[in-house]
């Protein structure tokens, strides 16, 4: 009897605490919601506050890690959200096209189709990027465009701002970096 009130009393402790740790789950990612401006829907990839797995088209050979991938609660399609730390009045045409391949992703990888994604700019601004065909063959073309860049002549920097060459994943292998102006 008394092994009985033990395991009845560990299943109610167990059970408080994965409750607490629900609330707790469900108000973090309500503030970082709140904090960048994140529509509702449920969550079901983050990788803004831990690192998250890469997502890898077979089909277009091309790989990524969204923000965030929101389901909406209306529709039930699945969303990827971009945030980006600047402010723009209107987006940029290279993050509209970073959000249009993370569309292709989400697409393969849920097997669904993607009818949007979204921008989140620093100051909260919040831009819908209608994923049309028309934008989906300037992606794909964007794409073959880098492959046979990346297939030729070696690519020059095309800026002189040492601030984006720190902030460059290939800074250690570019030599033409000014990351250490």
């Amino acid at each position: 009897m008394i092994n009985l009130i033990e395991g009845v009393l560990l299943l109610l402790l167990a059970s408080i605490g994965v409750f607490i740790f629900a609330i707790r789950r469900h108000y973090a990612i309500r503030e970082v919601r709140d904090q960048y401006g994140i529509p509702e829907g449920e969550l079901l990839y983050t990788d803004l506050d831990h690192p998250a797995e890469v997502l890898f088209s077979e089909k277009y050979r091309i790989s990524g890690r969204p923000d965030y991938i929101l389901r909406d609660e209306m529709t039930g399609d699945h969303i990827p959200v971009e945030v980006k730390s600047g402010r723009a009045k209107k987006p940029y045409w290279n993050h509209i096209l970073q959000v249009a391949a993370y569309c292709l992703l989400v697409e393969e990888h849920y097997h669904t189709r993607v009818p949007y994604g979204v921008l989140v700019y620093g100051d909260g601004e919040q831009h819908r990027i209608d994923f049309t065909e028309d934008l989906r063959r300037q992606v794909l073309s964007t794409v073959d465009a880098m492959r046979e860049c990346c297939a030729g002549t070696p690519v020059r920097r095309n800026h002189n701002a040492s601030v984006r060459c720190r902030n460059c994943a290939y800074s250690d292998e570019c030599r033409y970096c000014l990351g250490d102006m």
